[in-house]
């Protein structure tokens, strides 16, 4: 919820599966994405890459917000806006990259390759929590399975306003759900090992619509613990862009399994 011109109060329902206190990576990658979009540009633009750095841990609570205009121009602008926390600590930032709107090509991809599926519409899941008091975000989350694609690929939906009393933009929607690129492809064995992510890069063919962000992933992992997540991001009405994530593995359990329950309907 909004404390002031530039800070909020971070609520339970940011609160990730790790640690009572620290948040869930969608939530801060969206208040950045929400803090770029509140920044004027000269022409009308739109966001093109926004790359999310999560230095520590996005504590709840009151946390202060900036934003400041790196590269000003007519064709391009670049962004970066910083979340703080309490002590005045910078937690997390992203640098956007904002181009201008102009007219563009009939063709959208290239028509002699065949298109990018979107993943079929199937059951809702539900989170089943392995730590008790945890997963807080999961009471503003809603989600369904990809169907045949697998466990890999779901449709992601934010039931909560990212900032009290604003609809959320289909932009800061797709960065919430963004952040499941790093995990829905973990193929290892959930009660030995883990891995999580320190970043998110999203890259914008187009404009988002609608509330549901299809997230389609894929992960490898290194013998050194270090490990890649890469994703294909769809809405409604097909391929939007890309998320990739940077992944610490280590053999630590992970503190939550996804469970699916309730036959599919189609998005509203």
């Amino acid at each position: 919820m909004p404390d002031g011109e530039d800070a909020v109060i971070a609520t339970v329902l940011t609160q990730g599966p790790w640690d009572p206190n620290a948040q869930y990576g969608g939530t801060p990658a969206a208040l950045l994405t929400w803090a770029v979009e509140r920044v004027p540009t000269l022409v009308p633009m739109r966001i093109a890459r926004i790359t999310v750095d999560m230095h520590r841990p996005v504590p709840l609570g009151r946390l202060q917000l900036g934003a400041e205009v790196v590269r000003e121009g007519k064709r391009l602008q670049i962004v970066v806006a910083t979340i703080s926390d309490e002590r005045g600590l910078e937690v997390a930032r992203a640098t956007a990259l904002r181009f201008r709107l102009a007219d563009g090509p009939d063709a959208p991809t290239d028509p002699a390759l065949p298109p990018v599926a979107v993943p079929p519409w199937g059951p809702r899941r539900t989170v089943e929590h392995r730590r008790e008091g945890l997963n807080g975000f999961a009471g503003a989350l809603e989600t369904r399975d990809g169907g045949e694609r697998g466990q890999a690929t779901s449709w992601y939906h934010a039931t909560r306003p990212v900032v009290a009393g604003e609809e959320p933009s289909p932009t800061v929607r797709l960065a919430w759900a963004s952040d499941f690129t790093a995990n829905s492809g973990n193929y290892l064995d959930l009660a030995r090992w883990s891995a999580i992510n320190a970043d998110l890069t999203i890259n914008l063919a187009r404009t988002p619509v609608g509330d549901w962000t299809g997230v389609a992933t894929r992960a490898w992992y290194a013998t050194d613990g270090i490990g890649h997540a890469r994703a294909d991001l769809f809405d409604v009405d097909g391929f939007v862009g890309t998320c990739t994530a940077s992944l610490l593995v280590d053999e630590v359990a992970a503190p939550y399994v996804q469970i699916q329950s309730v036959p599919p309907q189609p998005p509203v």
